[in-house]
């Protein structure tokens, strides 16, 4: 049979040779069969949408890739009865297995994944070189001794169950040469790269039929004519003489552009099709070139997206980033580490996930319930965290109903603490689940265990409802992939764990199915993938060197000094960068109007510059007659070279590719005029502007904590001192806590002590018990006695008892360290009342009630001078009384004493700490008065901080009405101004509100200084520099009494 090739110009020349050849060969008979052989199935359908209107017909013309021709040819042959296609699991199981038994040089890393995968990569390779070739590998040392031996292995083991395409191409080309099948007429059209195997098919196939191969040229930059790196060899195998190409065509119109990087890149490439299209060219006439990386492929299409421009290209998403996907990738690298909190919180969110009783999991609050439990890792941890964090919560409610009485928040804390608990219920059953999948030896038994743990949290059929359809198809592609894992228990009987999640994990690094439809919109496509192109306009971006060209990996194994050598006929490196500079000037050749080459000058990902691809700068010489030097291009003119300065610059004089950019554009212009325009037509618009403006101007604005002229009756109800001190601490923050009921989550810790709040609430529920009992039975000490040995070992006993009470809750501390805390507590409530006996001593008091609760119809109400009424409620630890008959307020405190210290001298230091007058106008009576009030401290506190108080007189009330006006008054005036800390050290305290991670403290305080005139800020401003101790220099600060109604 006869065979020639055909060299013929890239593009439309290309498709016409075609077409014409398939006519030819049908030789008027529409109904002839022949056979198209291309490089891939996405070319194929491009193939058969141009045959469709320039032949007569396509009903007999079958357009498959040389596999899918092999397959068919080798369909019926008996060497093929009882085995099945190989996948990449089947000999990774299989090379694992090997490398295990007779590991030989590879001995210490024979287990490690890289060199498995490698080992993998050398058999594909070695299986299209030739015996003899195989054999000067092996002669050459050690190492490519056992490299070829266990290729040979490997053949051996998989050869009676399973075939490969190498085996399959041979087989065809048997069944060729034995004239068991009759091909059609063959057309190899624009062949790119062929592996010895597909070599021997074509060889066997001219015998059999008439084959032609159409062979492309492309155009170089100099005027010469860049032939197929290919032609050669394939010549040889169709045993004719390579043909004389024809002279060089003319370049079409040249753009070329530098721009910043290559989210700029992409940019420019929209704004040329954009362009294209008002000058009529069809969306599917128009390529888009970019480098093979997946990144750039992801760039691309995402921006074509943004920019509504319908398209298709390869799929760039891979299984492992959909929702099954990132499902089984997170768990299954889950219990190498313990069930870290991180990892197990970082599935969760990356998931949509439901639990075994088939509700949503609420991924939002478990995550901020773990992080607050200080949950570290290990099932242990995570149940005896979040019971503790649970109690914790419940113990919260309990006490808000006493303070507060917030109602959102009762239920908030409510319901966290039913979330913690089945968030335990969780982790348990995931465990065990995943303990289950480990002890689980075959890889049928672990596939099946996997489905049933997608079942089981990803939902039912009703869940996956609204799935997208991609997603669909993900799950079914998943699904196939665990049915052939399952089928290696014969190659692999019992894999090690890591062994199943290795090859679990590489399978779903597949890309998944396809972006667009084939042949609708404009083509992207990979450098690599451009042979065969035909289109009016074709942009390439990502010409910077290190993009395009690429540089190809160096093989471990397969160095190319061994593979020349050895003369293996694999190609090298150097053979990688001629084809992908011969497909780089296809692309450009199978431009018909004009071709729009892009350098990206910089890179999101790393710092530097990146130089221009040699394959520009050969088109940029070509054109321009020189070859300007890199530094010098900013300064190069020419009308069809832009050098793009940033994206400012682009929007200003080019044309915008988004809706988004026209607004930018219409702004960056059109200056204000422009910028009000879009004001007016877009109220996001202008908000935002309005934001920036409020904030950078000397008036307190809406946008930093102003809120007068609105009434938001945050005092109406019942307070407590702590909600105004909140206020002085920072009003912003009191808004957000009041206001919009936004509270900072707690700090992940890895605790091992006492939660502050149980550590309270231990020594508080031991005192009131010890006061409540001793004034039951009558062991109450009298005036300025001391208390009892007696009295303190019953407060070590109820000590114990609350400290078993909160183990018993789950509250406890680390069982490790729970022993040494119990014994210290035991050690602080004894000192404690060692030196409250000296307390009670020097005023001769007594206790006489403890945990005396106000509010309700028993709240305080101050009447402020105005008339307004503020109610208050609270909980006073203990009241003593002195023997004249006045009572003496204490209120326990477990924390460090540093911010009370000056309370003694200065009452009110910054306008705050207001509980202790609040506390003893509570405790008063019609006839009796509190005229003391004191915090007192219990742990390592030193003997003269150990009680911070002072006397209760009229000069003191005095000046809690001044206090209490001005907080009151700041609020309704709606003054909720940020109130930064005053370092600029992130260790140092900071305000969770204003200053998150004490970085912005800085910023803030700027903010604030810049407007200190403004007369809401100084309502805050200054309260906290007033001393309202001080005498009252008009009648507003009347010395007189507030009126105070029980």
């Amino acid at each position: 049979m006869a065979a020639e090739i055909l060299r013929v110009r890239y593009g439309q020349a290309a498709t016409a040779t075609l077409a014409a050849t398939v006519r030819e060969l049908q030789n008027g008979d529409p109904l002839a069969p022949v056979t198209i052989v291309i490089t891939d199935h996405a070319t194929g359908l491009i193939i058969r949408r141009q045959l469709a209107s320039s032949a007569r017909g396509l009903a007999a013309v079958d357009v498959v890739t040389i596999l899918d021709l092999a397959r068919s040819l080798s369909m019926n042959s008996p060497r093929l009865v009882g085995r099945r296609p190989v996948s990449d699991a089947v000999v990774l199981a299989a090379a694992r297995r090997l490398l295990a038994e007779r590991p030989g040089v590879f001995g210490r890393v024979a287990d490690h994944p890289s060199v498995e995968r490698s080992v993998v990569d050398a058999h594909r390779k070695l299986r299209e070189i030739h015996p003899d070739s195989l054999n000067r590998l092996a002669a050459e040392g050690d190492m490519l001794a056992d490299l070829v031996a266990l290729h040979r292995s490997l053949v051996e083991l998989l050869k009676p169950t399973f075939h490969d395409e190498s085996e399959r191409a041979d087989i065809a080309a048997a069944a060729l040469d034995d004239r068991s099948v009759k091909p059609s007429p063959i057309i190899l059209h624009l062949p790119n790269d062929l592996a010895a195997s597909e070599h021997r098919l074509l060889s066997a196939l001219t015998k059999a039929t008439r084959v032609v191969a159409i062979v492309g040229d492309a155009d170089s930059p100099n005027g010469s004519v860049s032939a197929n790196p290919l032609l050669g060899a394939l010549a040889a195998t169709l045993g004719v003489e390579p043909p004389v190409g024809d002279t060089a065509g003319t370049r079409v119109d040249l753009r070329v552009a530098s721009v910043p990087e290559q989210d700029e890149a992409a940019r420019y490439a929209i704004r040329r099709i954009i362009e294209a299209t008002k000058r009529g060219t069809p969306l599917d006439r128009i390529a888009l070139i970019h480098p093979p990386s997946t990144d750039d492929a992801r760039l691309i299409q995402d921006r074509l997206s943004s920019a509504g421009i319908t398209f298709y290209s390869s799929g760039v998403r891979r299984l492992e980033e959909t929702i099954t996907g990132r499902f089984l990738v997170g768990l299954l690298n889950l219990p190498c580490r313990d069930l870290q909190r991180n990892d197990v919180l970082a599935w969760m969110e990356n998931v949509p996930l439901w639990d075994p009783s088939h509700e949503l999991v609420p991924t939002r609050t478990w995550t901020r319930l773990a992080i607050r439990a200080g949950v570290v890792g290990g099932l242990e941890d995570w149940s005896f965290q979040l019971s503790r964090l649970a109690t914790e919560l419940e113990d919260e409610a309990t006490e808000e109903v006493a303070e507060e009485a917030r109602p959102w928040l009762i239920e908030r804390l409510v319901s966290e603490a039913e979330m913690a608990r089945r968030q335990i219920s969780f982790m348990e059953r995931l465990d065990q689940s995943l303990e289950e999948l480990a002890c689980d030896s075959s890889w049928s038994g672990r596939c099946r265990r996997v489905r049933s743990l997608i079942r089981d949290h990803l939902g039912g059929h009703a869940a996956r409802e609204d799935w997208p359809t991609d997603e669909l198809i993900a799950l079914e592609e998943i699904g196939a992939i665990l049915d052939a894992l399952s089928e290696l228990d014969e190659i692999e009987p019992s894999p090690p764990e890591e062994s199943f999640r290795n090859a679990l994990t590489a399978e779903l690094q597949r890309p998944i199915g396809r972006s667009g439809q084939t042949g609708v919109g404009v083509q992207v496509v990979g450098i690599d993938r451009t042979v065969g192109l035909e289109a009016d306009l074709v942009i390439v971006v990502g010409l910077a060197e290190g993009s395009l060209p690429t540089r190809p990996p160096a093989d471990p194994l397969l160095t190319d000094s061994r593979r020349v050598s050895a003369r293996t006929g694999l190609p090298t490196r150097h053979d990688h960068a001629a084809r992908q500079q011969h497909a780089f000037l296809a692309a450009l050749t199978s431009a018909s109007e004009q071709i729009v080459l892009i350098q990206p000058r910089g890179d999101l990902r790393r710092s530097g510059d990146r130089p221009m691809s040699r394959l520009l700068l050969a088109e940029l010489e070509a054109r321009a007659g020189n070859r300007p030097e890199p530094e010098q291009l900013h300064r190069f003119a020419a009308d069809w070279f832009d050098h793009v300065a940033s994206f400012t610059d682009a929007l200003n004089r080019d044309e915008p590719s988004t809706p988004q950019e026209y607004d930018l554009a219409t702004a960056v212009r059109g200056g204000t005029d422009a910028v009000n325009r879009l004001r007016n037509s877009d109220v996001i618009v202008d908000r935002g502007i309005r934001m920036q403006e409020e904030r950078h101007g000397s008036s307190l604005s809406r946008f930093e904590g102003n809120l007068s002229g609105v009434d938001l009756g945050l005092l109406n109800g019942e307070v407590s001192a702590t909600r105004l001190e909140t206020w002085v601490d920072c009003p912003f923050a009191f808004f957000a806590e009041y206001v919009l009921g936004v509270r900072p989550l707690d700090k992940s810790s890895d605790r091992t002590d006492l939660a502050p709040l149980v550590r309270g609430s231990i020594i508080h529920r031991a005192l009131h018990r010890l006061v409540d009992e001793s004034l039951t039975n009558g062991s109450n000490p009298g005036a300025g006695e001391a208390w009892t040995a007696a009295h303190r070992a019953r407060a070590a006993e109820l000590l114990h008892e609350e400290c078993s009470y909160v183990e018993a809750r789950g509250e406890a501390a680390h069982p490790r360290f729970w022993p040494t805390i119990r014994a210290r507590l035991a050690a602080e409530l004894d000192d404690f009342l060692v030196l409250d006996s000296s307390f009670r001593a020097h005023f001769g008091s007594r206790p006489i009630a403890a945990e005396l609760r106000f509010g309700g119809e028993s709240a305080l109400v101050v009447t402020l001078a105005n008339g307004r009424n503020i109610r208050f409620r609270g909980a006073i630890d203990r009241i003593d009384e002195t023997a004249d008959g006045e009572f003496v307020v204490v209120d326990a405190k477990t924390g460090a004493p540093g911010r009370y210290k000056s309370i003694p001298n200065e009452h009110f230091p910054n306008g705050s700490f207001l509980q202790l007058p609040i506390y003893a106008l509570a405790a008063a009576t019609e006839d009796r008065k509190a005229t003391h009030a004191a915090y007192a401290f219990v742990g390592k506190v030193s003997e003269s901080d150990r009680h911070l108080g002072y006397d209760i007189d009229d000069e003191v009330i005095a000046g809690f009405r001044r206090v209490l006006e001005s907080v009151v008054h700041g609020i309704e005036r709606g003054a909720f101004p940020h109130h930064p800390p005053e370092s600029d050290r992130p260790e140092t305290h900071r305000c969770p509100y204003c200053s998150p991670d004490g970085l912005d403290a800085r910023r803030v305080r700027t903010a604030r200084s810049r407007k200190a005139g403004d007369p809401i800020l100084a309502l805050h401003a200054d309260h906290i520099t007033t001393d309202f101790m001080a005498d009252p220099t008009d009648n507003t600060n009347s010395a007189a009494e507030p009126e105070v109604n029980r």
